[in-house]
């Protein structure tokens, strides 16, 4: 049985030292931090390189075969996430590991971290036999037993990417090659795109899709906005910046040592985007 924590171990892991986590090319970050051993400057990785896929057994999660009948909302406020009276429970540590890398006291903390977010922001769903499932617009899920007192489950197709690095837009260490038509568009150009970041563009800014046949018209109309708002590069040659533009899109670059700049992630700032005309919809 996984002992839950108390409030000063829980404060132990967020006190000064340094990062413990690891950059894209697998080097150790060293910069100091307070924010539970991630500084937020680096990629944020917890294993030096990506782990490889093997046949080896994952760790088992609860059968998801109960239709969820309401969806409705947790009565938990978002501080009880570090309740030490709710446990999280070796199933869901392991999953995190399994799945992220880390220790067992880094998996809780993050955890306990995701939970909190999903209970001011997820979507909250009962199952017939009471258990709460509590999901995240980015694919990131914990499952809660019926009195909302364990975390029996953690589950996300992230490869390694924690809710964290998704949410600040680090890009994937995944081998998935680029389409070579979609580099052939950006080789002259100063910033690099992905293929993310240019189908969203395409889909919320033009009302389009990217394909081949739209591609060179998307690439250039982001690329001439993105130049408006591109941040100087970091002293030390590697980061990450994000900007705003005066239509409310954030732009998260990521700087690298010797590349150039990339464009990781798109975000509306609140108020903006489709919440904005989702409002305007309501309104008529």
């Amino acid at each position: 049985m996984h002992t839950p924590p108390t409030p000063p171990s829980l404060a132990a892991l967020a006190r000064s030292g340094h990062c413990t986590r690891y950059e894209r090319n697998g080097s150790r970050c060293h910069r100091p931090t307070r924010r539970n051993e991630w500084c937020g400057a680096c990629a944020g990785f917890l294993r030096p390189h990506r782990q490889e896929r093997t046949d080896a057994p994952q760790p088992a999660r609860p059968p998801h075969q109960w239709f969820p009948l309401t969806t409705e909302t947790l009565p938990l406020t978002p501080e009880k996430a570090y309740d030490p009276k709710i446990q999280v429970t070796r199933s869901a540590i392991d999953q995190y590991r399994a799945k992220h890398g880390g220790d067992t006291s880094t998996a809780e903390t993050e955890i306990r971290c995701l939970l909190k977010n999903l209970i001011s922001t997820g979507k909250h769903q009962r199952f017939e036999n009471g258990t709460w499932r509590l999901l995240a617009d980015e694919r990131f899920a914990v499952l809660l037993s019926a009195d909302a007192a364990r975390v029996i489950s953690y589950s996300t197709p992230h490869g390694e990417r924690t809710y964290a690095q998704v949410k600040a837009g680090v890009p994937s260490r995944s081998r998935r090659k680029e389409k070579g038509w979609v580099r052939e568009l950006q080789t002259e150009l100063p910033i690099r795109y992905t293929n993310l970041v240019l189908r969203r563009f395409a889909r919320e800014v033009l009302d389009t899709e990217f394909t081949r046949s739209t591609g060179r018209k998307v690439v250039e109309a982001a690329h001439a906005r993105g130049m408006q708002v591109q941040p100087d590069r970091p002293l030390n040659g590697a980061g990450r910046r994000r900007m705003t533009d005066g239509e409310g899109l954030k732009w998260h670059f990521v700087y690298s040592p010797g590349e150039r700049p990339t464009v990781v992630h798109l975000s509306w700032k609140s108020g903006w985007g489709s919440e904005a005309a989702a409002r305007a919809e309501a309104g008529r």
